[in-house]
């Protein structure tokens, strides 16, 4: 299973929960806020689901496969990133950034010194407390986000980067089982 797998299916549920008279679900669709400059693909969303009448977008779902090459702090930190940009230019859309695969994979990523416990990450784990993320000073990982920020303006030169953004963990369930094979968080960006 992989990345794109996982957004398909993301985008089946969206589909089953939406009646298509009234939304549109899309996989890769264009971000409205961002215009890249030179060649290449133009950034996606990895899912969404617009409202027919009006034209906007609801949802907004970045989605992470655990254990694949893009499932990066990079990465996600640019899901989040992107995700907020379009959340603060489209007031009724809701952002979602989703990992999911294996159990073991996830514990990887988030063992990652990115995340670790006790320093300014985006990600909260286990509780639904808001987390708020300083992107323009970050007390335990600006060095990071600088480099990122760079590549991100040099891709787009335009581009305004929030100087803060907020996740809430949707849903911290855990499993009596624990030995899960699969597990899948979902954080809501504001």
């Amino acid at each position: 299973m992989d990345e794109a797998y996982l957004v398909e299916k993301v985008g089946d549920i969206l589909r089953a929960c939406y009646s298509p008279s009234d939304y549109e679900v899309q996989n890769g669709y264009v971000h409205p806020c961002l215009s890249k400059t030179g060649r290449g693909r133009k950034p996606e969303i990895d899912s969404v689901v617009i409202n027919k009448s009006s034209d906007t977008i609801m949802i907004a779902i970045e989605a992470k496969w655990a254990g694949s090459s893009h499932c990066t702090p990079a990465n996600i930190l640019w899901d989040i990133v992107r995700l907020k940009i379009l959340v603060d230019r489209n007031p009724n859309c809701t952002g979602v950034f989703l990992i999911a695969g294996h159990k073991k994979n996830i514990d990887v990523c988030f063992s990652l010194p990115f995340f670790a416990p006790g320093t300014q990450h985006p990600l909260q784990q286990g509780n639904t407390r808001k987390k708020t993320f300083s992107i323009r000073a970050n007390k335990d990982h600006q060095s990071f986000i600088e480099i990122q920020k760079n590549a991100w303006k040099k891709k787009y030169p335009n581009l305004e980067v929030p100087d803060s953004l907020v996740t809430v963990l949707e849903d911290p369930t855990k499993s009596a089982n624990e030995v899960n094979r699969f597990v899948a968080k979902a954080w809501v960006i504001r």
